[in-house]
């Protein structure tokens, strides 16, 4: 799938990015209003007294590092329900974790560890504040680890992981970011999946030797809740497709968790 009509991509590309300096701040507004309905129909923070629904455009916002949005609540447990996990065996990693929704969602899964990772002191401590509120019948993980640092200085572990991304970076950033990925997979190989929301550079995923798309979904009418999963294993990273030929369901559009 091409994660957005490529005419559509070069136009909002560089200065013309949605979260860029041109019109990132009208975009700002549209989102605003997107997250307050969304918030009406599925009533995330009302039902857990948690504070991830407001978007967040701080006056030092870099061009290069997307302002805050949340995830659709639903397409995280749609993403996360659908990735064969062996149970307590992955770590969950959010880059651009914000005020910590997919985190929150995460724990309801049976993570070993759910990982944040904000540039933003202000987004990351309402993130913690969310995780002390957050404790859901349903949690399978309360392992959170919560990080206020630049995302390209961010070290794995050598345990298999979930790395998710809801369009947190420029796509300067995203080529080191991904960089950095396939560093560790190739130095470790092991199972991972990356899950990349709203997937506005999504042909560096597509140019990776490490990497290979496993999901696609394209919602009609909602780019924000387009997603595609990728999968590498040790048999990718040293040549050998081994479980990356997992080939996860396709779908054409999010479904209600």
């Amino acid at each position: 799938m091409a994660a957005m009509n490529p005419l559509l991509t070069k136009v909002f590309r560089g200065p013309l990015d949605l979260n860029g300096p041109v019109i990132g701040r009208l975009f700002y507004l549209f989102e605003y209003a997107r997250a307050y309905v969304e918030e009406r129909h599925e009533a995330f923070d009302a039902r857990f007294g948690t504070d991830t629904s407001a978007p967040v455009f701080e006056h030092h916002q870099k061009t290069s590092v997307h302002f805050y949005v949340p995830t659709t609540a639903s397409v995280i447990y749609e993403i996360i329900g659908s990735l064969p996990l062996t149970p307590n065996k992955f770590t969950f990693i959010d880059m651009g974790s914000g005020k910590g929704r997919a985190l929150l969602v995460a724990s309801e899964f049976p993570f070993t560890k759910i990982v944040g990772v904000e540039l933003s002191s202000y987004l990351h401590h309402v993130a913690e504040e969310n995780i002390k509120r957050y404790k859901p019948s349903s949690q399978q993980c309360a392992a959170f680890e919560l990080h206020c640092m630049d995302a390209l200085d961010y070290a794995y572990g050598e345990e298999p992981f979930v790395l998710f991304l809801f369009d947190p970076f420029g796509r300067e950033i995203l080529e080191k970011i991904i960089a950095n990925l396939e560093a560790t997979l190739r130095a470790r190989p092991r199972e991972a999946y990356v899950v990349y929301v709203y997937p506005q550079y999504d042909d560096l995923f597509q140019n990776s030797s490490v990497l290979r798309r496993v999901r696609e979904a394209s919602p009609k009418w909602q780019p924000w809740n387009q997603y595609v999963v990728y999968a590498a294993s040790a048999g990718t990273a040293t040549g050998d497709q081994g479980a990356a030929d997992t080939q996860l369901p396709v779908t054409a559009a999010s479904k209600a968790a």
